[in-house]
């Protein structure tokens, strides 16, 4: 389940490795370019990571194996931007509007009013985002 940013108050990856081993992982031009030539890609009408054994390939014991290359939306779990949604994932921008949502999956995350400290994971995964940052710093493991 998806949830707006606004309801979550805190979250912190335990690098429990969970998210490796149940999401399907789209990936972009680029990335299924570069996974491809390792037999990596699984095309149906999107292209995603082909999980070998039930999780992902790069996954090592309950760590990523390409923490500084691992594709974009691993970068930004457990945050899914929409340029469209409802009121309350509203969340200002550097002068633009962004819908975030939270993914509910993870079991590390507290609702409540946000604090301090998650906005600027809000913040840190826009940057990701729009490209400014390209590697995580407060957000996943």
């Amino acid at each position: 389940m998806k949830v707006p940013w606004s309801r979550i108050h805190s979250w912190h990856c335990v690098a429990c490795g969970e998210c490796c081993k149940h999401f399907k992982v789209p990936l972009t031009f680029w990335e299924y370019l570069r996974f491809r030539k390792l037999g990596l890609v699984e095309e149906r009408r999107k292209y995603y990571l082909r999980k070998i054994g039930g999780r992902c390939p790069f996954q090592m014991g309950r760590l990523c194996g390409i923490q500084e290359s691992k594709p974009f939306v691993c970068k930004l779990f457990p945050f899914i931007i929409r340029q469209k949604g409802d009121d309350s994932a509203l969340f200002c921008y550097n002068d633009e509007e962004y819908y975030v949502y939270v993914d509910t999956y993870c079991r590390n995350i507290v609702f409540g009013k946000p604090s301090l400290k998650f906005k600027e994971m809000v913040r840190e995964a826009l940057d990701i985002y729009t490209g400014k940052r390209l590697r995580p710093r407060l957000l996943t493991s």
